[in-house]
């Protein structure tokens, strides 16, 4: 029955959209409506890419749970799930999310049982994965506008502790920075969120929730800008960091506080990334203008962030969503290198989508897709098809509160694409 509703489609594509494109999107949202919970709506990690009977072992991720929740409202809009049926399944998931015990001070839990909410594998409670949750709620409040998801929501935001995590309890009295999270057995985790990575999202949220987070949060983070092949942008490294905040948030033709060009470091984040790979400097089999995508994904030795340039991790293992994700960015070459993954490498395509990390080299590929893989790149479909996820989320006053607060404006410098990345404030 859900195959019907997903490919029953009532809104085209535009023109400019590759259908194959807006096919992947909706085996994305097919994910989130298959493998969340019927009655939490807590979403799973990862899952087979060729079965729709959920992994046993029942490991959601909060994460996951939040693109599920923009997932939802997406869905209904575009018409792949009856809004009736979206709103239920939305419903379901706020009352988990303040029901069951997954939260310590308004914070979630990485990885928790789908069915009970019960903390799995010691994992911490998470700052950017609740930062991707709180993210994925103001935009699907805003796809709804229902008064018990609205209501759960502004609880939910009411009850985050943001000075918990951004002092460590009171024990970094004037730290600028989140740490990355906090476990029961042994406290705060000494890394923070104090460099340029995907952690953009979860700074305007707390700005935006918040007058008493300083907006010196914004600025006190590292930008390091580095140079691949003639191209600047920042910290290099996995596809992934140069996504997330996207999604949710439109950077284009905008400059914040420091004069950054969130969107042009994103764009030559991509091409540099791509520039690697076609100059393949290890020789691995598949690297070329079309094959390409280094990010966070399983390989033959496990799961790792792999990336380049600068921050350099490459065993021959591609992410092929990861090089989807950047089509608001790259389309020609993005929307390219889909077809050319799917038309080379066939077995790559499942029921999901792309496999989450595959290796020409030695033969191998993840037989799971991962939830904040599709997530992220079902966004950046939608985004490049017409903007609905960042317009339903910066119309939330969190959202527009955070981005105000990060000094973010609008400016009138001519086509992005000529853009420099950053300009004296």
């Amino acid at each position: 029955m859900l195959t019907a509703l997903v490919l029953a489609v009532t809104l085209a594509p535009k023109p400019s959209l590759d259908p194959f494109l807006d096919d992947l999107s909706k085996r994305a949202f097919r994910y989130f409506w298959e493998q969340s919970n019927p009655r939490t709506g807590l979403t799973l990690d990862r899952a087979n890419n060729t079965k729709e009977v959920p992994r046993a072992d029942h490991v959601a991720s909060i994460a996951a749970t939040g693109f599920s929740l923009a997932a939802l409202a997406i869905g209904a809009e575009r018409g792949w799930i009856e809004r009736r049926k979206a709103l239920v399944r939305a419903r379901s998931t706020v009352r988990a999310l303040l029901d069951l015990p997954l939260r310590n001070r308004g914070w979630y839990v990485h990885f928790v049982d789908w069915e009970t909410g019960e903390r799995l594998w010691k994992s911490e409670t998470s700052t950017i994965d609740s930062g991707i949750l709180f993210a994925g709620l103001l935009l699907a409040e805003r796809g709804f506008k229902d008064a018990e998801i609205t209501s759960g929501t502004n609880r939910i935001v009411k009850e985050i502790d943001w000075n918990w995590m951004l002092t460590d309890g009171g024990a970094k009295k004037d730290s600028l920075t989140f740490t990355m999270g906090w476990h029961p057995e042994s406290g705060f985790i000494g890394a923070r969120w104090d460099g340029y990575v995907e952690q953009m999202l979860l700074y305007i949220i707390a700005l935006g929730a918040s007058e008493k987070v300083p907006t010196a949060t914004w600025k006190a983070f590292k930008r390091p800008e580095v140079e691949y092949a003639g191209i600047r942008l920042l910290t290099g490294g996995p596809l992934f960091l140069h996504q997330m905040s996207h999604g949710f948030y439109d950077f284009k033709d905008k400059r914040d506080v420091l004069g950054y060009d969130y969107w042009v470091a994103s764009r030559n984040a991509t091409l540099a990334n791509r520039r690697y790979c076609i100059d393949n400097p290890q020789k691995f089999e598949g690297y070329g203008p079309n094959i390409w995508g280094l990010s966070a994904c399983d390989g033959p030795d496990g799961y790792n962030a792999f990336g380049a340039p600068n921050w350099i991790s490459d065993n021959g293992t591609l992410a092929p969503a990861a090089a989807v994700a950047s089509v608001p960015f790259t389309p020609k070459e993005s929307t390219e290198a889909a077809l050319a993954f799917r038309r080379k490498y066939p077995e790559t395509l499942g029921r999901y989508g792309f496999t989450t990390g595959f290796n020409p080299t030695r033969k191998w590929q993840s037989p799971d897709v991962i939830g904040i893989d599709l997530g992220q790149m079902m966004l950046a479909i939608e985004n490049y098809r017409d903007g609905l996820p960042q317009r339903l989320a910066l119309s939330h006053p969190v959202n527009k509160r955070g981005m105000e607060r990060a000094g973010f404006r609008k400016t009138a410098e001519g086509a992005s694409e000529g853009r420099s990345l950053r300009v004296q404030p």
